[in-house]
């Protein structure tokens, strides 16, 4: 049962909570993220178990954020009932950033050893929390209050390692971060591949560590009027190097638009 109603203590912020079924057996941590079991069961089928059951956020699940665990959960074999908070809440989220209170904005991961953390800043919307408590937490990990977005879905956050003479492979969707040295003399390339639904953003951004070798390619698929506003130039892909490089897109009229780029370089 999903209740909106604010019954409870002045001190305790308001919640939307829900109760659906996690379907993994391990522990979850008060605040942890989790996305919905979307393609639940027959492809053919309509299941509404897709909308009631819950597991740690994926690159493949990221578009559909659920919430985050209302309590801490013990391992359970074969899965267990839970609470969970729905987008709107004010709430703890498992966060391991430095936050203050109304800055910036932190999204849920789906890296391994992370899913469901707070870590760093993606898209705004859906799976994207606001600081409201000003706490570090970047050492160790824990508690932070914080106010759950809504509206269209962030696609959560991934750290992509870059390697050597490797082509490196993104998320649909999201915010990709990517890390590492060097990317090699072939220039590893990763190609964005059309988008599924009108309006699916991309975030692309170099954090860390510069690429000292070559730099990070991004080739675009569908390059048909990709390029700004101005639409001066057709965009073929663009390249990262530098620490804070990055772009953000957008899939609008079938084709990849750009929605914002800081020192990227773009190519037609």
């Amino acid at each position: 049962m999903v209740s909106f109603a604010i019954d409870s203590h002045e001190k305790q912020g308001p919640v939307f909570s829900a109760w659906v079924w996690f379907g993994g057996s391990t522990a979850l941590k008060e605040g942890q993220g989790l996305c919905y079991n979307y393609d639940y069961g027959e492809a053919t089928a309509a299941d509404g178990r897709r909308f009631n059951r819950v597991e740690l956020p994926s690159t493949t699940n990221a578009q559909y954020f659920a919430g985050v665990a209302a309590r801490k959960y013990s391992a359970v074999s074969g899965g267990q009932l839970i609470e969970i908070y729905l987008p709107g809440s004010v709430c703890n989220i498992y966060a391991k950033a430095n936050c203050t209170l109304g800055t910036g904005l932190l999204t849920f991961d789906v890296t391994d050893d992370y899913e469901g953390y707070f870590r760093y800043e993606g898209l705004d919307g859906e799976g994207s929390a606001q600081p409201m408590q000003t706490v570090n937490r970047a050492d160790t990990a824990g508690l932070v209050y914080a106010k759950l977005q809504v509206g269209p879905p962030s696609g959560g956050v991934e750290v992509v390692q870059l390697v050597d003479d490797t082509a490196f492979v993104m998320m649909v969707g999201g915010t990709s971060f990517l890390i590492g040295a060097a990317c090699g003399t072939n220039s590893p390339a990763e190609e964005i591949v059309d988008g599924t639904i009108e309006g699916l953003r991309k975030k692309i951004e170099i954090i860390t560590t510069a690429v000292t070798t070559n730099e990070a390619r991004v080739n675009i698929e569908n390059d048909d009027g990709n390029e700004p506003a101005d639409g001066t130039q057709d965009l073929d892909g663009l390249e990262l190097g530098a620490v804070g490089d990055q772009c953000v897109l957008e899939w609008v009229a079938n084709s990849w638009n750009i929605r914002g780029a800081n020192g990227c370089v773009l190519i037609s």
